[in-house]
């Protein structure tokens, strides 16, 4: 009797739960748009720049953001290093200068519009240029 209960509700709730999970995957992954990509000029890293339409769990909900993905890596854009997450009113924002440094310009409405913002990945210098909207 005590098996039959278990399993009356365990896997049920076993099966509900892996469907949220795939659910919640599908939601997630719909709610990136990217907007540009560039390679390193040495080809050994891309950067990604992707709007983010959600609040869920994240640096800048419905913002702009900056993913630097090592081209060995098999990760998805989405899931490597965030170098900057923020509100900017223009897109390209990122430019590579060099194999060492990357520049990122973002036009603000207010001071408080970047909410993640890296100085160094993977050796890699980042310089966040802000630009007061008019």
């Amino acid at each position: 009797m005590k098996n039959k209960y278990i399993q009356g509700i365990i896997l049920p709730l076993l099966f509900v739960g892996i469907g949220l999970f795939i659910l919640n995957f599908i939601i997630e992954q719909d709610a990136w748009n990217q907007i540009a990509k560039k390679n390193s000029p040495d080809g050994k890293y891309t950067l990604y720049e992707y709007s983010y339409y959600s609040d869920i769990n994240r640096h800048a909900p419905y913002g702009t953001y900056i993913f630097l993905k090592p081209d060995v890596s098999k990760r998805k854009p989405i899931n490597s290093y965030v170098i900057f997450a923020g509100y900017c009113a223009n897109k390209n924002i990122f430019e590579w200068v060099s194999n060492g440094q990357i520049d990122i310009t973002c036009l603000v409405k207010e001071k408080d519009s970047v909410r993640t913002q890296s100085s160094e990945a993977y050796g890699i210098k980042t310089n966040i240029i802000l630009v007061q909207e008019q």
